[in-house]
């Protein structure tokens, strides 16, 4: 199993997204979008975890009731170098209590046995370029508004269509 642990975004957000993409989608047709149904907030990957790794994941985020969060997502950003980025992502203003808990989250061993001690970088990945495509330009959206109130642990298998999730766990954030 891939396993993450993600914060679940509400559809009116989803469809802000995918709005946004839509007239990006057809001018920059050499990235791979990624799809509404796999937008989230990813809090740390873990990659293939034994059993007590899952379990420790789930015990820290049914301990974790911050209540609804506020964000906003206003700005774009890219990851890899910046003469030829590979990830591009939507970034903004997130509360806090996020980078905590994936400061909590990174002291589970990932797959390598790596604890999580990079800084925490709240974003969602919007789209991926391949090392041959174009280099984009990319709109910055209006401004998107919504509420976190849901935390997941997700299992990503990765086939010839993409990832498909399969969610083991989830916890209400009241």
């Amino acid at each position: 199993m891939r396993i993450f642990a993600a914060l679940e975004l509400p559809q009116k957000v989803i469809k802000g997204i995918t709005d946004w993409q839509k007239p990006l989608m057809s001018r920059y047709s050499s990235l791979k979008w990624v799809r509404g149904d796999r937008m989230h907030l990813t809090l740390r990957f873990f990659g293939d975890i034994p059993e007590s790794g899952i379990e420790r994941i789930h015990e820290i985020l049914s301990l974790w009731h911050p209540g609804p969060m506020k964000f906003s997502l206003s700005g774009i950003g890219t990851f890899g170098r910046s003469s030829s980025p590979s990830v591009f992502w939507l970034g903004g203003d997130f509360p806090v209590e996020i980078s905590e808990i994936s400061g909590e989250l990174g002291q589970v061993p990932d797959e390598k046995g790596r604890k999580g001690e990079k800084r925490f970088f709240p974003h969602l990945t919007v789209a991926r370029r391949k090392d041959s495509s174009e280099l984009p330009e990319l709109d910055l959206p209006d401004e998107i508004t919504g509420v976190f109130t849901e935390a997941a642990v997700i299992n990503s298998r990765l086939t010839l269509r993409g990832p498909e999730y399969t969610f083991l766990n989830r916890y209400d954030l009241h």
